[in-house]
């Protein structure tokens, strides 16, 4: 009997030898997988940070030539500064700070502490 555990005890250590080489080639094969996804990730990602950019970019230009729009950019300019791509800056880094630097709320401006005089005549009751 002891011939026959060492002899189970044998094909188990083949067994678990083979195992290990399928499970690292497999292992392996799935980083690789991994590897190739996350750069087709990466680049579809690039791609719609690129597009919301744009699109982004267009908004404020867009924007900047109505009225409204301008005397909005311009006070965001005043109190926020400039929101221009710094050299190097990712894409999504930059959308993110320009969205950040447009979603700022505005402090209100200050309501005059007294109501507007009335003039003209006016009777008195």
């Amino acid at each position: 009997m002891v011939l026959g555990k060492k002899g189970v005890m044998g094909v188990m250590i083949c067994y678990n030898v083979l195992m290990d080489h399928s499970r690292k080639r497999n292992r392996e094969a799935h980083e690789i997988t991994l590897q190739y996804r996350s750069r087709r990730e990466a680049m579809l990602e690039e791609e719609l940070a690129e597009d919301k950019l744009t699109q982004l970019l267009v908004f404020v230009s867009q924007l900047d030539h109505t009225p409204p729009g301008g005397d909005e950019l311009q006070r965001r300019r005043k109190l926020f500064g400039e929101c221009k791509r710094i050299e190097g800056e990712a894409t999504g880094q930059f959308y993110a700070r320009l969205r950040h630097w447009l979603d700022k709320d505005l402090p209100q401006a200050k309501s005059p502490l007294h109501a507007p005089r009335q003039t003209g005549d006016s009777e008195q009751l």
